[in-house]
């Protein structure tokens, strides 16, 4: 690999992408439960609407270069602190130039904002647009003032939290997430945002330590373990499923801490715990997960099409956490995660 092809992939921080295409497809998983038909209902035996995989993927894309292209800007926007704290990194060391990190961090954000508005179906393609427009902000704002201030890490949980619902509505559901009575798909949405909401700003918090030394406090460390918290109480019957995806959160969490003990260990907590976020999306999908198995096991009545998509989502379920974090675990022995 050349090392001015391998200094871009580490202004992407590319081994991160999986984390994000869990968070998307967590929401996107929630709306297809509410979509599915019970079995024993007198609408099982009919034809499914279509799950929509092009609207998924072109999503998936979307969000990937909106991430690829934020992460490119803010090494661009910090070019003259890392010339002087951090004269590694790939600007600095002179393999890619300021201005073409520009250019490239722009088109990514720009056509990641495209692609993920023409991913949604056309009566939601309005909300679409301003929820990914609030996150294109989101992404600005933090990579241009997030050195110095108090609430830069609040800004970048606003990027995480803003995920789920983009994949929610791009699968045809709309959201009601206002002070009126909200169904339990809003209820486990807002909890789900707030958990990775909780767990980005922690990240963030720590992660500030990396390149000058020092710690965050061991309040910041209690946020890791309150970020799945409301989760118990949105999702409802499926509480066990949800302490399962818990439990396997609190061991990695707890097995980061002994192998990277502090302060020399900060740089790997923080890449352990963006490994993690799938795990924070795994917690969100006992509804779908259910629905489907229910639909597989009691076949009689459902239509054929509506078992493939039970599989489907099924697989998607259980599988996308544990397939998310190898990536990452993979990806980011070549492309560093911070």
């Amino acid at each position: 690999m050349s090392p001015k092809l391998r200094g871009w992939l580490i202004l992407t921080r590319g081994s991160n992408l999986p984390t994000v295409w869990s968070n998307v497809l967590a929401g996107w998983l929630l709306a297809q439960g509410l979509r599915l038909r019970p079995p024993g209902s007198e609408y099982a035996g009919q034809a499914p609407d279509p799950l929509g995989w092009g609207g998924l993927l072109l999503l998936l894309l979307g969000v990937s270069l909106t991430y690829v292209g934020g992460m490119i800007l803010n090494d661009a926007f910090d070019a003259r602190w890392d010339a002087e704290r951090r004269s590694t990194r790939p600007i600095p060391a002179g393999l890619i130039a300021v201005g073409d990190a520009l250019r490239a961090g722009w088109g990514a954000l720009a056509l990641g904002f495209v692609f993920t508005v023409l991913a949604a179906p056309a009566p939601l393609r309005k909300t679409v647009a301003v929820v990914a427009l609030l996150l294109a902000l989101c992404v600005l704002i933090y990579d241009r003032w997030h050195k110095g201030v108090s609430w830069a890490p609040a800004v970048m949980g606003a990027c995480r939290a803003l995920l789920p619902p983009l994949g929610f509505l791009v699968a045809g559901e709309r959201l009601f997430l206002l002070p009126i009575p909200m169904g339990d798909a809003d209820w486990i949405m807002l909890a789900h945002m707030f958990g990775l909401w909780l767990l980005t700003f922690a990240i963030t918090l720590v992660a500030r330590h990396e390149a000058t030394g020092g710690g965050a406090g061991r309040w910041v460390e209690g946020l890791l373990f309150v970020a799945p918290v409301p989760l118990f109480w949105a999702v409802g019957l499926f509480w066990p499923w949800m302490l399962l995806w818990a439990a396997v959160y609190v061991w990695w969490l707890f097995r980061s801490n002994r192998r990277h003990p502090l302060p020399a260990g900060v740089g790997a907590r923080v890449a352990d715990r963006l490994a993690s976020m799938p795990l924070i999306d795994a917690m969100t999908t006992g509804y779908v997960g259910f629905i489907s198995l229910a639909l597989l096991v009691k076949r009689k009545g459902v239509h054929p099409d509506a078992l493939v998509d039970a599989g489907c989502l099924l697989l998607l379920a259980v599988g996308t956490a544990p397939f998310a974090m190898r990536l990452v675990l993979r990806w980011r022995k070549q492309i560093p995660s911070t």
